[in-house]
């Protein structure tokens, strides 16, 4: 299984990146062929086709993201990983979900 199409992604890429790359000690790093974004050396967001993974929210961040977009678990083959959120979206919904991105991105860059 393939886990990045550029093709399909790519326009949700751009505006991810027009967003963020501007942020302070942001650097970009390929994961599994997919896009994947770092504050001070941790990643805090990446995408697959089609979505969008955040990976530094707390419980209550990814309760208050599932209120307004439909989130799942990101699994790994059988290993789930409850912290990080998977949530399909394209550019147009970028803006709504910005916020949480932010919020991994503060809490990436503060990590020890």
């Amino acid at each position: 299984m393939k886990w990045y199409i550029e093709e399909e992604t790519k326009e949700l890429r751009q505006a991810l990146e027009k967003e963020i790359l501007g942020w302070y000690k942001i650097t970009f790093k390929k994961m599994f062929g997919c896009p994947c974004y770092l504050a001070n050396g941790k990643m805090f967001v990446g995408l697959i086709t089609k979505g969008v993974v955040i990976t530094k929210l707390d419980e209550s961040e990814r309760k208050d993201l599932k209120k307004i977009r439909e989130t799942y678990p990101f699994k790994v083959g059988k290993k789930i990983l409850k912290k990080w959120v998977w949530l399909i979206t394209d550019s147009s919904n970028l803006k709504s979900i910005l916020p949480f991105i932010e919020k991994s991105y503060e809490r990436a860059l503060t990590e020890n």
